[in-house]
């Protein structure tokens, strides 16, 4: 972005602003980029020989015009999930209407991609910026980790609302619950602990510790993430109104033909139906050090699934989880040490977890630990599937006071 138009943000918002731009173009390209595979898979079904394609049981175009159709009721869904963070009192643009003809250029999109950020209060659009400065970026790497985000976040809201993903939520959800219920009572219910649950991606974990009587607030950093959690937790969506097909594309390590086209009935309860005390739940946006960066021993417990790897420094989220957790507070944790900026450009440390079992007693006193195996997104009727072993720990804030302080990195 460029210009004067931009006095009004400061840097960091221009570049919140660029990458939110990017995100709802993912999200508007979905049926667009998949398309594309289908063609691939269409294109080379069609080289098969006569005698080739008379062994087959269905013939090329079918089982392509299957896939689109999962396709379109899944860019269907991505509309309904972008018009719960839209102002529709004041857009102007199509949305839901937008891909009823099924014939829209890139350009199309991208004006669609306007349309959706002067409308919704998901991010600082000032009036006066430009529509030539409201664009989504052309790098292919960037484009490419975006659409594996939005195909991502289907496959998180099989895991997280859905009757699908129970056995997931068990595996990883349920020992967390049962360590909260066992070793935080709640003594007044009309003041319950507070219960912090970082990376909450759609927001299951912390509306089950809410179910529970208890405060409860998620954090998560990815927009793709928010705008999920920000639909189904504050629309009245009844359960199973939405089916989703997120396996459409995964043409691979399949029994049957048609285990890809499996649906998805989502969400499987509805929060809107426990009439959520708004005073007792909340989701914090932002990246965990920073969103957190003023608070002082503010939580009752803390409950991390999936999380502790998502760091850069694993030492920093540990100090801060210190820092931010009572003398005597709860902290839960489930899951493996995957560390996810260990293969890419960014700057990564990845500590075994006998290195970081001892960081973390500094200032806790684990008194349960174990390794338990979990699913993550997993396909049900894929032949391949990826089981972690992941730690857990049960750990109580011990007496000693936070000191240190890390880079950033």
């Amino acid at each position: 972005m460029n210009g004067n138009s931009n006095k009004s943000l400061e840097q960091t918002e221009i570049e919140e602003l660029k990458h939110f731009v990017n995100v709802i173009y993912a999200f508007m390209s979905y049926k667009r980029d998949g398309s594309v595979d289908v063609e691939r898979i269409y294109r080379s079904f069609n080289l098969l020989s006569e005698d080739d394609k008379a062994l087959l049981t269905e013939s090329p175009a079918s089982r392509t015009i299957k896939i689109l159709k999962a396709l379109i009721k899944n860019q269907e869904f991505i509309i309904a999930m972008i018009s719960g963070i839209v102002d529709l009192e004041n857009y102007t643009g199509k949305l839901a209407n937008f891909y009823a003809g099924n014939k829209y250029t890139d350009e199309e999109v991208k004006e669609e991609v306007r349309h959706i950020i002067r409308n919704t209060p998901f991010c600082n659009c000032p009036d006066e910026l430009g529509d030539d400065e409201i664009r989504p970026t052309s790098d292919p790497l960037v484009l490419q980790r975006n659409i594996n985000w939005v195909r991502s976040t289907l496959r998180q809201f099989v895991r997280d609302w859905s009757v699908e993903g129970e056995e997931e939520r068990s595996q990883c959800f349920r020992p967390l619950l049962d360590a909260l219920q066992r070793r935080v009572p709640i003594n007044d219910p009309d003041n319950p602990p507070l219960i912090l649950c970082p990376g909450s991606g759609l927001g299951r974990l912390p509306f089950e510790v809410l179910k529970l009587g208890y405060s409860s607030q998620g954090n998560e950093f990815s927009y793709f993430m928010l705008i999920g959690s920000h639909f189904v937790i504050n629309n009245s969506i009844k359960p199973n109104a939405f089916k989703i097909y997120p396996y459409c594309l995964d043409t691979s390590n399949r029994i049957s033909k048609e285990d890809h086209l499996k649906g998805i009935d989502i969400p499987d309860v509805s929060p809107s139906e426990f009439k959520i005390d708004r005073q007792k739940f909340s989701i914090c946006a932002g990246e965990f050090i920073e969103a957190y960066e003023g608070f002082s021993e503010h939580f009752d417990g803390v409950l991390t699934s999936f999380f502790l790897d998502t760091a850069k420094n694993i030492i920093s989220y540990i100090r801060t989880i210190a820092r931010l957790t009572k003398k005597g507070a709860l902290w839960a944790n489930m899951g493996p040490l995957l560390y996810h900026y260990a293969d890419l450009t960014h700057n990564s440390i990845e500590l075994p977890w006998d290195e970081v079992r001892a960081i973390i007693s500094k200032w806790f006193t684990i008194d349960n630990f174990d390794v338990k195996e979990a699913y993550y997104t997993s396909n049900a009727l894929s032949m391949m599937k990826t089981q972690y072993k992941c730690i857990y720990f049960e750990a109580t804030r011990n007496e000693v006071p936070v000191s240190g302080a890390s880079n950033t990195f």
